[in-house]
């Protein structure tokens, strides 16, 4: 901060006030007021900037601080919106502007003229720092988030006694519900030792057992001042309360870890015990419109009971009952009728559908076909029997007459009919095809067609030698065959004595 090298107060400047006419405080306050702005026109100041408010007017009011001191600052509606949007609590900020009195308060005051950004303060650095840590650790996850009690019974309430807080919550909750229990855990909310102490207040209520529901917050005030509900412990013990928590900490534009970690945020503390209790009005207001839906139901159906029953009172069966019990009776039986010869036609074909497949089967059974079978085989054994005797009786017939022709063609009778004779040696028994085959001497045996000749070699071609006269023929026997000649025929053959188709009548 710089001041100027005048003096903020010279006792000898100071005039000294008449004692028979006092001065009134907006006078002074005057005088005040002309002297810093004279004294300080200008303005330029380092610092935190704390318990930042941007009105709905569109003016802008913060606080701006140091380790040692604090100012209050104002910037008119005209300047606001040439704020940078990092401006917030916790960043620190080079202001410019000049010293002056709001005399309805007596303080003195800032007038910003321009803000400019310089840094994060040690507070936000840790702030931020500390939410990091937490959320990756899964302390803000969604997840894990708890639904409210409807209707809670007992809400404890963690929070200062003697603050504003306590007798916000205590007034809406007792025009909105009066039936709920309201339970204070006292705990100072800022300051040195305020953590443990909030801390120790979320314990105490969730050793108690039967609280529904826990608020824990308190009412607005700079960063400092709410740096309480953004230390470590405190949302620690928010994470593993058993009882569902909303933070109420501050004012809406106030964040701080509590809401982070609690269930339910609310942007005040009056807000919070909105969320946590129904309003009893709008509560009956919803039980007298279902009563109203019930009753017009109940009406309804009772309306609807009472036109059946007059149906049913006004319908003949009902009145004469006996009836209907004989047409239904009448019915069973003509039921029973049908169903009887329904079951008898569905017997009957039934049955023929049996017989036939009986047949059927028979026709196709192993037995009848092994049966068929062999008669068929029988048949074809005695069809091809009867075919190979035909065959071979027309084909051996054939045969027969065509070497009985040729036979009757190869018939030496035939042959000898026809001026031919066929001479035998008779010592061989063979007939002679070739001269040289006989030896003078041998005895000749000549077929004709009638009759036969007998006659001896006289002369060869060979020999050319006469033979002797033959003896007399009764005399001489004929000459035995040699049987050496017999034993050699089938062997071996001369080619002058081979077999003819004539050999077989010798």
């Amino acid at each position: 901060m710089t001041f100027m090298d005048e003096p903020l107060f010279d006792a000898r400047k100071v005039p000294v006030p008449d004692e028979d006419t006092p001065q009134t405080v907006w006078e002074l306050t005057s005088r005040i007021r002309d002297r810093l702005e004279t004294a300080f026109p200008d303005v330029w100041v380092v610092g935190e900037i704390s318990n930042f408010n941007r009105h709905t007017s569109g003016h802008v009011f913060f606080t701006l601080k140091d380790e040692r001191a604090a100012i209050r600052c104002v910037l008119w509606k005209s300047g606001a919106g040439r704020l940078a949007p990092e401006i917030r609590d916790g960043v620190e900020v080079e202001v410019r502007g000049h010293i002056g009195v709001f005399e309805k308060q007596g303080n003195y005051q800032i007038y910003v003229s321009s803000v400019r950004p310089r840094g994060l303060g040690a507070l936000e650095v840790a702030f931020r720092k500390l939410k990091e840590t937490l959320q990756k650790e899964g302390l803000f996850d969604a997840a894990r988030k708890r639904p409210l009690p409807r209707f809670p019974r007992r809400v404890g309430v963690v929070t200062s006694p003697t603050g504003a807080a306590i007798r916000d919550i205590v007034n809406v909750m007792t025009r909105r519900w009066p039936a709920a229990e309201i339970v204070v855990a006292p705990a100072r909310v800022q300051g040195e030792g305020a953590a443990a102490e909030i801390v120790r207040g979320i314990q105490n209520l969730n050793r108690l057992g039967d609280v529904d529901v826990m608020i824990v917050g308190r009412g607005g005030g700079s960063l400092e001042d709410l740096w309480p509900f953004n230390e470590e412990a405190v949302a620690r013990a928010l994470f593993v309360s058993a009882v569902p928590v909303v933070s109420a900490v501050g004012h809406e534009t106030d964040f701080s870890i509590s809401d982070f970690v609690a269930d339910v945020r609310a942007p005040t503390p009056s807000a919070a015990a909105e969320l946590v209790v129904p309003d009893r009005r709008a509560v009956a207001a919803g039980l007298d419109a279902t009563l109203a839906r019930m009753t017009r139901g109940l009406r309804h159906m009772v309306d609807r009971l009472r036109d059946e029953l007059a149906l049913f009172e006004s319908n003949r069966h009902f009145r004469f009952p006996q009836e209907m019990v004989l047409s239904r009776v009448e019915t069973i039986d003509d039921l029973l009728t049908r169903l009887a010869a329904v079951m008898r036609d569905q017997w009957t074909r039934l049955r023929f559908r049996l017989e036939r497949a009986t047949a059927g089967l028979a026709q196709h059974a192993p037995r009848a076909a092994h049966e068929r079978a062999v008669g068929r085989v029988k048949m074809a054994t005695h069809r091809l029997a009867a075919a190979e005797r035909t065959l071979l009786a027309h084909r051996w017939l054939a045969t027969v007459d065509r070497l009985a022709g040729r036979l009757e063609d190869l018939n030496p009778n035939r042959i000898l009919a026809r001026g031919y004779s066929r001479t035998v040696l008779e010592r061989t028994g063979r007939t002679l095809t070739r001269a040289a085959d006989a030896q003078p001497g041998d005895a000749l045996q000549t077929h004709l067609a009638e009759g036969e000749l007998r006659s001896r070699v006289t002369e060869t071609p060979d020999t050319g030698a006469v033979a002797s006269p033959p003896p007399d023929q009764s005399a001489v026997p004929p000459a035995p065959r040699q049987e050496g000649a017999r034993k050699a025929r089938p062997n071996k053959t001369s080619r002058g004595t081979q077999e003819t188709l004539f050999d077989g009548d010798a």
